[in-house]
């Protein structure tokens, strides 16, 4: 697959979007249909930003999760094995808004000896939910313990999730990595 990441690429503007600042999420959007003219396919990396960036270039460019577009070539793929347990969170964004949590567990049962521990409990919402962390972080934190509280009794040695908001707010509760899934499986490449 042959990438070219543009340079003048930005922020997709959820956030802006969240917080009531049409005008900033507008600009952010106008940029990125610059930044990303003549591209028929983009790819995203965060769940969380998804449908704004699909909507901020609809009509220009097809906007698609990096880890379906894998997942779709996942028979080229060859991965080293790694004998390791991971505990695995669906984002809701993932889940409900992508849906490319199917696909990702796909990319992840490829990992020879990888035990992929799913983290459910709760309501399985960390409680990020785009800006809450930081308007309501109280009510942010009693969706994210249950999680921690799982990973912590599964005794996985990493967690990985498809949303920065996700990451950023879960790796607030705990010491250990929290990463985005492709990353990790970049590394399990030989």
């Amino acid at each position: 697959i042959a990438l070219h990441a543009p340079a003048a690429q930005t922020c997709c503007g959820a956030l802006h979007a969240h917080a009531g600042d049409a005008d900033r999420a507008a600009a952010l959007a106008e940029a990125n249909r610059r930044a990303f003219a003549g591209h028929a396919l983009v790819l995203g990396l965060a769940s969380g930003c998804h449908a704004a960036l699909a909507d901020g270039l609809a009509g220009r460019a097809v906007v698609r999760d990096a880890i379906d577009v894998l997942a779709e070539r996942a028979e080229r793929l060859r991965f080293a094995p790694r004998a390791e347990r991971i505990a695995l969170h669906l984002p809701c964004t993932q889940r409900n808004v992508v849906r490319s949590d199917g696909a990702l567990r796909r990319l992840l049962a490829r990992v020879p000896g990888l035990d992929v521990v799913a983290l459910d409990d709760g309501f399985g919402c960390c409680g990020a939910a785009g800006a809450a962390m930081l308007t309501d972080p109280d009510r942010a934190a009693g969706f994210r313990q249950p999680l921690l509280d799982q990973f912590a009794g599964s005794g996985a040695s990493m967690l990985l999730s498809a949303n920065i908001g996700c990451r950023l707010h879960l790796a607030n509760g705990t010491d250990a990595p929290v990463r985005h899934p492709l990353e990790f499986l970049a590394e399990c490449l030989p």
